[in-house]
């Protein structure tokens, strides 16, 4: 046998020995247990494999729905002994925190498995919410009634539709005057000049306040609300807007009701999603600690 054959019989016993010895130090771990491992420096580390397990050891998630009956439903689906609720007014929010405690309930959970319900305003709301206390000029007020007069159900709709008509060909006028009459209506006064005739005036009469029709927020419910309309005279030009009558008030109304909406449910007959409540879950006023 010649050198080079020899090296290459030793070189093959030595890659079988560290073969044999690999395979002696493969040890098949349980998926889903923390293992304790020395780093060779004298300390330890945890390895975690839950990652490989079928399903995890406790559920971490962080959901978000947009309505109550959404909610409810989650809530439902998962809820355990010591799930909990909280809602916050202010913010708008109501968060579970399904893992709150377990057991009984009476023992600490993780609290890292929580379902938070971001409302949204609905289109129609923010509409009027983007022009209160904001006064326009007079072609984006005529488009404004225009566009929202379905959200009015005082006085009749139609008279809004004729406001917005009339401002639109109106454009080229003066307003001189405004009177607010002894029924809180607004008169205003206007000039025109017609090419070939004399000059002409006339009047526009505006309600005090309108009366709406508009759900906060979306999959709530529908809350009448009124608007006051206001004005100033510029130099021969108007511009005008309304201002919402108190809608904190409504808002938060409207929060409260979502609240009762998810610990009781709602009917099969109401016009909103129809869901069962959470029944004994408890809801608490605040936010959950972080």
């Amino acid at each position: 046998m010649t050198a080079l054959e020899d090296t290459k019989t030793e070189a093959a016993v030595v890659a079988q020995i560290a073969d044999e010895n690999a395979e002696a130090q493969r040890v098949a771990v349980a998926v889903g247990e923390v293992y304790l491992v020395r780093d060779g420096e004298g300390g330890v580390h945890a390895i975690d494999t839950d990652e490989y397990a079928v399903t995890p050891r406790h559920t971490k998630a962080h959901r978000v729905v947009t309505d109550a009956a959404s909610f409810a439903n989650y809530v439902n689906r998962h809820k355990t002994a010591g799930t909990e609720v909280y809602a916050h007014t202010n913010s708008s929010t109501v968060v579970a925190v399904i893992d709150s405690h377990w057991g009984t309930g009476e023992e600490p959970g993780w609290q890292k498995h929580q379902l938070t319900l971001a409302l949204e305003k609905s289109k129609s709301w923010l509409a009027w919410e983007a022009v209160d206390g904001e006064l326009l000029d007079q072609a984006t007020f005529a488009d404004f009634l225009d566009d929202r007069w379905s959200d009015v159900i005082e006085p009749d709709a139609a008279l809004m539709v004729d406001l917005a008509t009339t401002f639109q060909a109106k454009t080229k006028v003066d307003f001189d005057s405004g009177v607010r009459m002894d029924s809180g209506e607004v008169k205003l006064t206007y000039a025109e000049t017609v090419t070939a005739r004399a000059g002409q005036k006339g009047e526009i009469t505006i309600p005090k306040k309108v009366k709406l029709a508009l759900r906060p927020y979306v999959g709530g419910p529908i809350y009448s609300i009124w608007a006051h309309f206001r004005y100033r005279l510029q130099g021969g030009n108007v511009v005008m807007g309304f201002r919402l009558e108190r809608p904190e008030n409504t808002l938060d109304a409207a929060f409260a009701d979502i609240v009762t909406d998810i610990r009781d449910g709602r009917p099969v007959s109401d016009a909103a999603v129809a869901h069962e409540g959470i029944g004994d879950v408890p809801i608490f006023n605040g936010k959950p600690s972080k």
